[in-house]
């Protein structure tokens, strides 16, 4: 029996992303050979732990604590961790102190994001956000408006980000920036996205690929990608969007371009990096 620790109501969390992981997960390993873990009592009869964002608030309530790590260790419970966000030197301190908690779990598999992580961690294999194959938008395909829309968070805590939405601002394209302060439902943000032919998608606090991403292509949307040079190798997706390193890049010309779009799911990423062996003892 495998657990999962998956702290997913899309009405609280506001986004379908731990949802996804549920939904592929249970595709890909049978939703019967899982059992959600809410406790260290619910430890008691799996082989494996599947967390699934170790730093959401949350679950680090339930994992992030001796007695639940000390039975993990006693009872030599694979635990294997999909992580969401840049661990070292990231814009959230408390990030480290996560991992050096969760580096004291004997039998540890985590599949890191950040690119930058990946390499200290000396991994192969970054976690990816995908949607699952059974992840429902629920929005109804319509002719889009041709402009550039931004949608989502602006705060102290993404440098970067600002920069890329001042050059949108400057540069003349018919660029939307809308800051939601995660005052959107789910619904009222995909119907908002769906509205717009291109979406401006800038690095947050990490180098990898978001959910937003996933989303654009899926809704007939043509991502406008902030990259680095390193992130190519890691991400033959890039092929589906417009991708910059300055949005000066970015112009009349560059919006013309023909993207060829394919799916891209989170089951067949799981068979892609099998996912089977790594759950093995």
């Amino acid at each position: 029996m495998y657990g999962l620790l998956c702290i997913d109501d899309i009405s609280v969390v506001g986004h379908s992303l731990f949802n996804n992981f549920r939904l592929a997960l249970y595709n890909y390993f049978d939703k019967n050979n899982i059992k959600d873990v809410n406790s260290v009592a619910d430890l008691c009869d799996i082989t494996h732990l599947i967390i699934v964002d170790e730093h959401h608030i949350p679950c680090v309530a339930i994992w992030k604590n001796d007695a639940f790590i000390n039975e993990l260790n006693t009872r030599n419970i694979k635990t294997v961790v999909f992580n969401f966000e840049k661990i070292f030197s990231s814009s959230f301190p408390w990030n480290a102190d996560h991992q050096r908690k969760l580096e004291t779990i004997k039998n540890l598999i985590q599949f890191v994001s950040d690119i930058d992580d990946a390499a200290i961690l000396k991994q192969t294999i970054i976690n990816k956000q995908y949607l699952s194959k059974d992840t429902c938008l629920e929005v109804s395909e319509i002719k889009k408006l041709n402009r550039i829309l931004f949608l989502g968070q602006m705060n102290e805590y993404y440098p970067t980000r600002r920069y890329v939405l001042d050059s949108a601002s400057r540069s003349g394209l018919p660029v939307d920036i809308i800051i939601t302060h995660r005052k959107l439902t789910y619904k009222e943000f995909l119907l908002k996205l769906n509205q717009y032919k291109f979406i401006l998608n800038p690095l947050g606090t990490g180098k990898f690929l978001n959910l937003r991403f996933y989303e654009a292509l899926k809704l007939g949307c043509t991502p406008i990608q902030q990259i680095t040079p390193e992130m190519i190798s890691w991400y033959p997706e890039l092929t589906q969007s417009i991708n910059f390193i300055d949005f000066s890049e970015i112009t009349e010309d560059t919006l013309t371009q023909h993207i060829t779009c394919n799916e891209f799911y989170l089951e067949d990423y799981f068979s892609m990096i099998n996912l089977n062996q790594h759950f093995k003892h």
